[in-house]
Formats: C-alpha cells, sequence, structure tokens
C-alpha cells in the first residue's frame, strides 16, 4: 500500500501556505490555546524554564492578542486572546 505524502500548513509573514516544510523537515504543528491573560501565561512559561518566541501582540482590528512560548524540549505553543467570544 502507498501513502500519501502528508501536506504542512504554516503559516509565515506572507500569508498562510499548505505544502511541504520548505526547509526539508518533517514539519511540525502548532496548537493554539485560548486564555484570559497571554502576557500572564508566557511569564509563567518562564518561570517553568520556556522560552517567548513571539511576544504577546494585539491585533486590535480584530480584537486579538496573541503570542507564543517554546517548551523546555522546543515545542511552540500558540497563546491566543480573543479568538472565542
Amino acid at each position: 500500500m502507498t501513502m500519501a505524502k502528508p501536506a504542512v500548513a504554516r503559516f509565515d509573514v506572507t500569508g498562510s501556505v499548505i505544502g511541504p516544510d520548505r526547509t526539508g523537515g518533517s514539519g511540525h504543528v502548532t496548537f493554539y490555546v485560548e486564555v484570559d491573560d497571554p502576557t500572564a501565561y508566557v511569564a509563567r512559561a518562564e518561570k517553568l524554564a520556556g522560552k517567548t518566541v513571539v511576544p504577546p501582540t494585539d491585533v486590535p482590528e480584530f480584537g486579538l492578542t496573541f503570542a507564543f512560548f517554546a517548551d523546555p524540549e522546543g515545542h511552540v505553543v500558540g497563546l491566543s486572546k480573543g479568538v472565542i467570544r
């Protein structure tokens, strides 16, 4: 049985793309967690040996705040506030 090569969805400053990883890697998945205070959660992650990847960023035209942190093993998690209303 032949299995199809999985597509990788990624988002960057130019928009979203579905396709293979540009670096030839296996790709990755970033999941987002809706929280009430992204700043507080990023600070908590840092206290637990995580690292801020993208600090809390407001997008006022959408009523959205987002941030990214990496756990000690390098897995990236997205935080959002304002997606769920």
